[in-house]
C-alpha cells in the first residue's frame, strides 16, 4: 500500500469481511423493521410505496 500510494479506507474491509449475501441480509432485516415503524406511526402502504417509488427514480437517474 505504502508503495503503490493506495489510500486505505477502513471501509474496504467490509467488503472483505462481510459476504454480499449476508450484507443484503442485513439490509432487509433494517428495511423490515423501519417499514414496520413507518406503518405503527400511521404511514398507509399507499404512502410507503410511492415514497419508495419516487426515491429509487431520483436514485436511479443519478
Amino acid at each position: 500500500m505504502l508503495l503503490t500510494g493506495e489510500i486505505w479506507n477502513p471501509a474496504d474491509l467490509s467488503e472483505v469481511e462481510t459476504p454480499v449475501e449476508q450484507r443484503i441480509k442485513y439490509v432487509k432485516n433494517n428495511l423490515k423493521s423501519d417499514i414496520k415503524q413507518l406503518l405503527d406511526i400511521g404511514l398507509t402502504v399507499e404512502e410507503l410505496t410511492l415514497m419508495i417509488q419516487q426515491n429509487a427514480n431520483i436514485i436511479a437517474t443519478q
